[in-house]
């Protein structure tokens, strides 16, 4: 006997191209180029939010990040929305890094069985009770997004094949930072409303596209800013804080995705600098150890990362990472995460500490009781 039952669907939107839903919230997520980043973004950037990236002293590696941002979104297919004031966006975009095949890495290669046999019947004489625990992987591997090589550049051909959009902030007219943000801000809000980014624009008959806006050290005095965040009556400015307020909302209603480079070092009040934290879902640090003397224990390393703020849309909390001891490092075709371990070999510190305490030594039995009491403890490492 025939049925008339049916299964009922739900007939939902097609998912963009070069995106892929969360695991813990279904938000639709997008790569931001660098795999390490996105496991620690649990996953990769949510799909309407803004991620502000505080650059290091020279820009170089926010530069980098950046970079790594726009060429993920040219290897997805997604539409380019290029703001910046130090260069022309013309020239960001043609110094791009051309996407890798599967596997073609820098890295080590696989080891032999040779040596896993080795490496595995090996038994520890000293240390033997850590024989069965898991061996500590200080990089982050993720199979989302693409792989780039830094030592080569992308074809102009494949830059045509996408939508972009180049807003040069040194061809503005604008006589105040804050016009010149409302031109920016006018610029990308026609760009969502000419491209169908808009949420209430896109049908259920087309397949909708992500927008990826890049904006490169805004807030700067090249974007008009004066004083560092503060004005001359001494009040915090409030140009750039509407504008990130404004952008936040713009990628809300819209299939768009924000990356923000702002120079923090050029803020005088740290109270600017929270400000600007709390108007963003995500902000990363990035310290790079190109402008001061650091420790020899991290000379593995090119600086620190600091996760400021994760995402968290459509969730009360969001993803904790394992550590937030982070370091990057710049290899030759690559940029990466990784946990911030020390090195075992400190035999350095270790004949320091054995000089200093022999010279400890020696004094107490040249002091008086008086003085041993009253001195200070010794023999504590400084990392």
């Amino acid at each position: 006997m025939a049925t008339s039952f049916k299964k009922k669907t739900n007939s939902k939107l097609s998912q963009p191209r070069g995106t892929r839903p969360s695991l813990y919230n279904a938000q639709t997520l997008i790569s931001t180029g660098v795999p390490s980043l996105d496991v620690l973004l649990d996953g990769g950037l949510p799909v309407g939010s803004v991620m502000l990236v505080e650059e290091d002293t020279f820009g170089q590696y926010s530069r980098m990040l950046l970079k790594y941002f726009l060429a993920e979104g040219v290897a997805c297919g997604h539409s380019l929305f290029v703001a910046s004031a130090s260069e022309e966006p013309a020239c960001i975009l043609k110094d791009l890094p051309a996407a890798t095949a599967e596997g073609d890495d820098d890295t080590l290669p696989p080891p032999t069985i040779n040596e896993e046999e080795e490496s595995t019947t090996e038994p520890m004489q000293i240390a033997w009770r850590y024989q069965s625990l898991p061996k500590a992987q200080p990089s982050f591997s993720s199979k989302f997004g693409h792989n780039f090589d830094l030592t080569r550049r992308m074809e102009p051909s494949r830059l045509d094949m996408v939508h972009k959009v180049l807003f040069d902030a040194l061809q503005c007219s604008s006589s105040s930072s804050e016009m010149l943000y409302h031109e920016l801000m006018d610029s990308m809000q026609d760009t969502i409303s000419k491209g169908l980014f808009s949420l209430d624009k896109t049908s259920t008959s087309q397949q909708a596209n992500v927008l990826r806006v890049a904006i490169e050290s805004i807030g700067s005095a090249l974007w008009l800013e004066e004083g560092g965040g503060v004005t001359a009556e001494g009040s915090l400015a409030t140009a750039l804080p509407r504008f990130l307020h404004l952008l936040r909302g713009t990628c809300r209603a819209s299939y768009a995705v924000a990356m923000v480079t702002v120079p923090v070092h050029l803020f005088q009040d740290v109270a600017y600098t929270r400000r600007l934290e709390r108007l963003c879902d995500g902000v990363v640090r990035l310290e790079s150890f190109a402008d001061k003397e650091h420790s020899p224990l991290y000379k593995e390393y090119h600086g620190l990362f600091h996760l400021i703020k994760l995402p968290k849309l459509n969730s009360l909390t969001c993803h904790l990472p394992d550590t937030l001891s982070l370091a990057f490092k710049l290899k030759r075709k690559k940029f990466t995460i990784e946990k911030l371990h020390l090195p075992p070999d400190l035999s350095g510190t270790a004949n320091r500490e054995q000089q200093d305490g022999c010279h400890h030594q020696a004094s107490r039995r040249n002091a008086q009781p008086s003085d041993i009491i009253s001195s200070p403890t010794h023999g504590a490492v400084d990392f």
